[in-house]
């Protein structure tokens, strides 16, 4: 069952990052295959509409970037959708709004 937390793909390597998401979609039941779950992965959060979106998938990310966007990803996560981020690191403050995948 999801928390409603962030779902954090931690891993400092593209592609591995990219074959974590790949997992979780799988694991979300998103995605059979790793090819599915390829199609539903975004390079960022601002390629979706946040206010209308049902799931976020980004392989990039940074926390400090902006505080508005991570507000909008917590609430969105916080009503119950999927919300998956790829991150190079995860900064020690947000751990506890965060449920962690790593290699």
């Amino acid at each position: 069952m999801k928390q409603n937390k962030l779902i954090v793909a931690v891993a400092p390597d593209d592609r591995t990052r990219q074959r974590i998401i790949q997992r979780i979609l799988m694991e979300l039941n998103f995605a059979y295959t790793p090819v599915d779950a390829n199609k539903l992965i975004r390079a960022t959060v601002h390629d979706f509409d946040l206010q209308n979106t049902y799931y976020v998938c980004a392989d990039n990310f940074r926390f400090g970037d902006s505080p508005i966007t991570l507000q909008r990803l917590v609430e969105l996560a916080a009503r119950g959708m999927a919300v998956i981020i790829g991150v190079r690191r995860l900064p020690a403050q947000y751990e506890f709004i965060c449920e962690a995948y790593y290699e």
